[in-house]
């Protein structure tokens, strides 16, 4: 019989046989809960946060359901029974994609400030030089209510801010233009070469299950009543 694939603790636990220099007791759990946060943890929040938002707008959820009726009468979807839409189905959702870029913006999942250390020589941030050594970081949570780049409505769920509306001021190169920039500096996945290695798994993730389930589905919040 071949021998399964290890799991990740199990190769935690190698790691502080073959290393016990460097990996500990307490460095083992370290690694096995930042695996469950990373890997699961944050695309739930997100999740959650799409359909919370949603949920709290009917305006907008009734927005997209018309999205996706409108796109199953076109014959859109190949999967008509059990309501599953695929990957490359998702990308051509352009509402979907709003509500859930803006739930992104609204709810960014890592709470704490994503950490980088300065390189020796230093290096000037923000027009302030700051010495080599210094951990510094930036809040997604405040980086996505950045009224500069977002709006005044910060604190307004509207996925529309993320349309181009070519009858806008400057017209469509211009709307392209401000979509970009509010996408350059979302960091609910980080940004650079520490992007989250998980990226591209959870955004598959989430934009199959919210139209696949809005498909078959109609989601409400449960009545306390």
């Amino acid at each position: 019989k071949a021998m399964s694939q290890p799991d990740l603790l199990s190769k935690f636990i190698q790691a502080k046989t073959d290393r016990p220099e460097f990996m500990t007791d307490s460095l083992v759990m370290t690694m096995a809960v930042s695996m469950a946060f990373a890997g699961s943890e944050t695309t739930a929040i997100s999740l959650s946060s799409v359909f919370y938002y949603l949920l709290k707008n009917p305006r907008c959820m009734e927005k997209l359901y018309q999205e996706l009726d409108e796109k199953a009468r076109e014959g859109h979807f190949k999967d008509n029974v059990q309501g599953v839409v695929t990957w490359s189905e998702s990308q051509a959702l352009p509402y979907l994609d709003a509500c859930i870029k803006e739930a992104f913006r609204m709810h960014p999942a890592p709470g704490l400030p994503l950490e980088r250390i300065v390189p020796p020589s230093g290096a000037e941030i923000a027009g302030h030089f700051i010495k080599g050594g210094t951990i510094v970081g930036v809040s997604a949570w405040v980086m996505h209510h950045n009224r500069e780049v977002f709006g005044e409505d910060v604190d307004v769920f509207r996925p529309e801010r993320w349309l181009v509306d070519e009858n806008a001021p400057g017209g469509k190169e211009a709307e392209e233009k401000r979509v970009k920039e509010m996408s350059g500096i979302m960091l609910q996945f980080g940004m650079g070469a520490r992007t989250c290695i998980g990226k591209n798994i959870s955004l598959l993730e989430i934009y199959k299950v919210v139209p696949s389930l809005l498909r078959r589905f109609e989601v409400c919040f449960c009545s306390t009543n």
